[in-house]
């Protein structure tokens, strides 16, 4: 049986603290998918082998109608292996290959 590469779903999330407190973002990603929000990026990337790198863009702007330019954008990323914890065995099955973990 031929093992795929694990995959590695991510998420960037631009002025959480500010969405909080009911304000608008004040800034919008670039090149998001159009099912993503203007404030969040996400995407996935291959895992080739161990200890591999991989580099990823995301690129965003800041709205024209922004007054507060001074305080910080703080940008959080969550991350996850794609299908991880999906599959259960039933008693007595074969072990299935090993899955990465983060």
């Amino acid at each position: 049986p031929s093992l795929s590469l694990p995959v590695l779903e991510y998420v960037f999330d631009a002025d959480t603290d500010r969405r909080r407190l009911g304000q608008a973002p004040r800034v919008s990603f670039l090149g998001r998918r159009p099912s993503d929000p203007e404030h969040q990026f996400s995407d996935t990337v291959e895992l080739p082998r161990q200890h591999a790198r991989a580099c990823v863009k995301a690129t965003f702007q800041l709205q024209d109608s922004i007054r507060d330019k001074l305080r910080p954008i703080a940008v959080t990323l969550a991350y996850g292996i794609q299908g991880a914890g999906a599959t259960r065995q039933s008693r007595g099955a074969t072990l299935p290959p090993l899955l990465p973990v983060l």
